[in-house]
Parts: C-alpha cells; sequence; structure tokens
C-alpha cells in the first residue's frame, strides 16, 4: 500500500515536471533546402510577431546553419520596412561559413516591432543544399514573444 502511493507520488511530480518543461521550448526552427541546383535560388519567409501575452514584440533575431558539405554557403537576409532605417537597421544579413558543423551564423536582429518580417535564405553556388534557420521575436526586455513562419517561395 505504502508503495502504491509513493509510486502515484512519483508520477505526479514528474508529469508535473516535464508540463512545466514544454513552454521552455521557445526555439523556432525553418528548415530547407535548395533542390534546383540554380546558385540563384532564393527560400522566402514571412515571420509574424504577435503579442501572445508575454508582451509587444520588440525585434526579430535569425540565423542560418548549413547542413550540406560543399562549397555553396547557406545566407539569411532579415528585413522589415523602409523607414526610420537610420536608427534601428531595415534589414540584416549572416552567413554560415563552415559546412555541417553545429554551429550557426551570427545572430542579426531588426528592430521594427510587431507585423511581419520578411526572410530570405540564399546559397552563394550552384547545386543542391540544405539548411536550418532559427528565427525568434522578442521584447525590449528581451523575453520571446508570438512568432510564427510561413513558407512563401522555394526553390
Amino acid at each position: 500500500m505504502k508503495f502504491s502511493g509513493l509510486k502515484n507520488s512519483v508520477i505526479t511530480v514528474l508529469g508535473g515536471l516535464m508540463i512545466s518543461q514544454a513552454g521552455v521550448a521557445l526555439a523556432h526552427n525553418q528548415g530547407g533546402s535548395f533542390t534546383t541546383g540554380l546558385a540563384a535560388g532564393v527560400d522566402f519567409y514571412q515571420v509574424s510577431c504577435f503579442d501572445d501575452g508575454t508582451g509587444v514584440p520588440s525585434y526579430v533575431e535569425a540565423q542560418v546553419k548549413d547542413m550540406t558539405a560543399n562549397t555553396s554557403k547557406v545566407s539569411i537576409v532579415l528585413q522589415k520596412g523602409t523607414t526610420p532605417c537610420t536608427t534601428n537597421k531595415c534589414a540584416q544579413s549572416s552567413t554560415d561559413t563552415t559546412d555541417t558543423d553545429a554551429a550557426y551564423s551570427p545572430l542579426v536582429r531588426v528592430t521594427q516591432g510587431t507585423g511581419v518580417y520578411n526572410l530570405f535564405v540564399s546559397h552563394s553556388a550552384a547545386g543542391t543544399d540544405s539548411y536550418d534557420v532559427q528565427v525568434h521575436c522578442k521584447t525590449a526586455s528581451n523575453a520571446h514573444t508570438g512568432t510564427t513562419v510561413s513558407s512563401k517561395q522555394q526553390q
């Protein structure tokens, strides 16, 4: 009888721990690949930033990882709006210079608030390439907030 009660307590505690960890995974990853073999291929995504109860979005940050061993390098451009671009840059780019390692490219940030940001992924040479992009919408206090990614063009 005591063993059954202890077992139920352990199951309840472990279940609670698993549920509490479900909200910790904040990364938004978007995988893709260039399969046409064209050097000029560009994949296009839109990232929507919204207040999911955590707070009003201030900026988006993103980085890319090149997952194919070849001479081509994978890059991203993150962009929103055209004004005021003197203080808050409207577009930033980043390139993963080392294929198939665990590291992502340098993190880029565009601070243009709530709304839709454009994310372009390209590669530098003909052939096939695969990639993984991490993207996060964040508040001014760096808290992760509502983020959705939708594909608009795949090449």
